[in-house]
């Protein structure tokens, strides 16, 4: 998502400071001076002071080997920031975006305490809607978005609420052990009729900076409009979108 330039004047010393940052973290590594002004395309002996700053405030750490690493101040602030993130907010303008672009009504779930939900439900401009807004809960073995949840959170997360699903449908576990297979092998969970009669849906993952689901986007449409084979055009656009939000939360692709 194309963030908006920020108007009027700036400190151009403090944003080029930042940008030193980000270059020694993309590197993924320790850098000496040499390699780090390469990466920067900047004077040693200019960035020998940026250097010096970021380690007496604790934003770099330089080792005996005076190589450069991210320091403990940096990392205390980025999980400072990370407790701050709302993802419900952030995602807003993704989910506009692909309601926008395919016509379909798409929401937010998070977890919660009786499995997924919707926090955000953005419907489509057709005559006829699926019937669901903020708040619907989703069942876990029946739904795509029950699916990415039961995939990719933690099992002691999710397996009593399977068992009681299971127990209480005519769901099999064998069925349920194939399908999330398929969700951890693609990335996204599909359903045709399963949670809604005559309604297809595609739920996609949200990741957070630590690689943990934090959420998952969820396209729901009928039957035989919204296009839930394998490789379709629906499919690619909820997961590139959904690809596009988790690096905005931190997410390293991986």
């Amino acid at each position: 998502m194309a963030i908006e330039e920020v108007e009027g004047n700036g400190i151009q010393s403090l944003e080029l400071g930042i940008d030193i940052l980000k270059k020694i973290a993309e590197a993924g590594r320790p850098l000496n001076i040499t390699q780090i002004a390469t990466l920067c395309e900047m004077s040693k002996s200019k960035l020998h002071r940026y250097l010096t700053s970021f380690t007496r405030t604790g934003f770099l750490r330089k080792g005996e080997d005076l190589r450069y690493t991210l320091g403990t101040e940096l990392h205390l602030l980025g999980l400072k920031a990370a407790e701050q993130v709302n993802v419900t907010e952030i995602a807003v303008p993704y989910l506009l975006e692909l309601k926008e672009t395919l016509n379909h009504s798409v929401a937010l779930a998070i977890w919660g305490e009786k499995g997924p939900f919707f926090v955000r439900w953005e419907a489509s401009d057709r005559l006829i809607h699926v019937g669901i807004k903020v708040g619907t809960q989703l069942n876990v073995t029946s739904s795509a978005t029950g699916l990415v949840f039961a995939s990719f959170l933690p099992a002691d997360r999710t397996e009593k609420l399977i068992q009681q699903e299971l127990e209480s449908s005519t769901t099999s576990l064998d069925w349920l052990i194939e399908e999330i297979e398929k969700v951890s092998h693609r990335g996204y969970g599909v359903t045709d009729g399963m949670f809604l009669p005559g309604v297809s849906a595609i739920s996609c993952p949200i990741w957070d900076q630590s690689g943990n689901l934090v959420a998952a986007i969820t396209i729901a449409g009928l039957i035989g409009v919204l296009d839930t084979k394998e490789g379709s055009r629906d499919i690619q656009i909820v997961k590139q979108k959904s690809q596009e939000l988790s690096k905005e939360l931190g997410w390293n692709g991986s």
